[in-house]
């Protein structure tokens, strides 16, 4: 079986771990994937659409294609699936404006109408496809690859006596949902002055008052940057953008046997058992309280961490991830 993936770029976290991270599973399966960007010279896009035939499925990810562009692709596809991990029918409003953008709406609408099947990343967004027209959706969540993310070796962890390593890693694009923890957590520093924040990224802010560790973000030491957290935070708002997110860099966390602190939104409670292998909260303050309480508890802070991993193996690693695709290949070509 041939099966193409079209992507916007081979560097997008969606690609790297949604298509990329699974290629060598694939193929221990059976299945002969490719993955191409989508030219943007329309000599080459068109020379790539006209081969589709080639293939017996192909997925256009996450791409909101204009109208000809999309009418060429879906008349040159056997079996064209829609994958995407993000609300794409909506704006981010962090860019400016608001959440509604008739651009997308309309191009989404015409694909969940034409596509053969959609993998839709978490409940929130296959159910904005089906109120799109889709006829088949089907949940794929996005999977971490736990032979790569790792615990830290026990003589590389940090003594319980030292100061605790609060850690973020994301996008410039997300540094506001971080920055809403500002003046929580820096009430909570002037009580107690035992942490540090680190952010991994690949910009910053200077909104908060505590040590600050700045870490560029690289793929090659993006590892070894979690694992020298103490405990991860994944702060984030509620709104029709962010319901679309799939709580990836939670699962960075956990499987880097990292105890972690999350927003609360429908992945994350399906994910985190409050108390056992994480905890979850509902504003930013109550996430700098959250954090306190594991400050003070620290040494509960390795058993959760183990709970955490655990939980993730089985259903959201990467192996399992990459099955659940296969089985969906097999069942659309029988």
């Amino acid at each position: 079986m041939k099966i193409l993936f079209l992507t916007a770029s081979l560097k997008t976290p969606s690609t790297r771990f949604r298509v990329l991270q699974n290629l060598e599973i694939w193929r221990g399966l059976g299945l002969e994937v490719t993955a191409l960007p989508l030219p943007k010279n329309n000599w080459a896009r068109c020379k790539l659409l006209y081969s589709l035939p080639n293939y017996d499925i192909v997925v256009l990810q996450k791409r909101l294609l204009h109208r000809h562009s999309f009418t060429l692709l879906r008349h040159r596809t056997r079996l064209l699936l829609y994958d995407f991990d993000d609300a794409v029918m909506f704006s981010d409003s962090n860019k400016g404006g608001g959440f509604l953008s008739e651009r997308r709406s309309q191009r989404f609408a015409a694909v969940t109408r034409s596509a053969d099947m959609l993998l839709a990343g978490n409940d929130y967004l296959k159910a904005q496809a089906l109120s799109f027209g889709a006829r088949r959706v089907a949940v794929v969540p996005t999977g971490i690859d736990c032979d790569f993310f790792v615990p830290a070796a026990e003589s590389a962890k940090k003594s319980s006596v030292t100061k605790a390593n609060i850690g973020w890693i994301g996008s410039k694009a997300n540094l506001i949902y971080l920055e809403a923890l500002a003046e929580p957590l820096n009430l909570l520093y002037e009580k107690r002055r035992d942490f540090k924040l680190t952010i991994v990224c690949d910009d910053f802010t200077d909104v908060f008052s505590c040590p600050v560790e700045k870490i560029s973000w690289s793929a090659g030491n993006e590892v070894r940057d979690i694992q020298s957290f103490t405990i991860g935070i994944m702060p984030l708002a509620d709104d029709p953008w962010t319901r679309g997110k799939c709580a990836f860099k939670l699962l960075q966390y956990m499987a880097c046997g990292l105890p972690a602190v999350a927003s609360s939104t429908a992945v994350t409670r399906k994910i985190i058992a409050p108390g056992e292998n994480g905890l979850l909260a509902a504003s930013p303050e109550q996430m700098v309280e959250k954090i306190a309480w594991l400050l003070d508890n620290r040494q509960l802070l390795p058993e959760i961490g183990r709970q955490a991993r655990a939980a993730i193996i089985g259903s959201y690693d990467s192996k399992t991830i990459a099955s659940a695709y296969a089985d969906i290949f097999n069942k659309l070509m029988n």
